[in-house]
């Protein structure tokens, strides 16, 4: 493992570092008091980590040319940052350039599967059409999710928390799939059986949709200590 890991250029190295600490910290606030130091403190290092994940992760896509994971470093960097947003109540035209970005993004996606439609081979880096129309129908649904929130007005605190920690685990999934089925080649054989690969992305995907709808639909979630609700809503996002 330390050979396979030793013989990545230095920005791999880093990216795989900070990788294993930015997991580590996403999976910690669904395991402990929410609102408390613990969860607070690995939100912030999580944050910070998934940013450089996404920033070298786009850096080597596009300059290795593959597209796919470029537009999954950039679908996670807005995930991150708008649950970010949404535990801090940023709002207003933060929100708005938000919404804009992914919406570019999904179009983008699209394009790019029309493009690789034409193609002689009908694929790019092994990839059909079909995989980049599926990322621009999720970064279309998650702009359309940002832009019917713009209509709606400022969110409860019941719908601004439900939005931070399901855009926070879909963040960390983005990154634990990509850890585990995109850089197998650096873990140990122990870990590279499917069991092994498909249980912490299948962990990430239970706690977040757990704790979403437990914040959505519980009558007394867990809030920060302070923090009132306003109400259920409707509506998530």
């Amino acid at each position: 493992m330390i050979s396979t890991i030793s013989s990545l250029p230095l920005i791999g190295q880093l990216h795989f570092l900070v990788g294993v600490i930015g997991l580590l910290a996403g999976v910690t606030p669904f395991l402990v008091r929410k609102g408390g130091t613990s969860h607070r403190l690995a939100g912030r290092v999580f944050v910070v980590c998934m940013l450089l994940l996404c920033a070298s992760g786009l850096y080597m896509s596009l300059t290795r040319s593959i597209l796919f994971t470029a537009f999954l470093a950039l679908l996670a960097g807005h995930a991150v940052t708008t649950g970010w947003m949404a535990a801090a109540r940023i709002t207003g035209r933060a929100e708005q350039l938000a919404a804009g970005v992914i919406s570019l993004v999904a179009m983008t996606a699209a394009g790019s599967g029309l493009v690789v439609a034409s193609l002689p081979s009908g694929t790019l880096n092994d990839l059909p059409p079909v995989a980049f129309y599926s990322l621009g129908g999720v970064a279309l649904w998650i702009a359309g999710i940002d832009v019917l929130a713009l209509r709606r007005g400022a969110a409860n605190d019941r719908q601004r928390l439900t939005r931070h920690i399901w855009r926070m685990g879909f963040a960390l999934f983005i990154a634990s799939f990509i850890f585990f089925f995109g850089n197998n080649s650096v873990l140990p054989p122990v870990l590279r059986s499917p069991l092994a690969l498909l249980t912490p992305v299948l962990s990430v995907i239970g706690l977040t949709l757990y704790a979403s709808l437990r914040m959505r639909l519980g009558r007394r979630p867990a809030f920060p200590s302070g923090m009132k609700t306003q109400g259920r809503g409707e509506g998530g996002g």
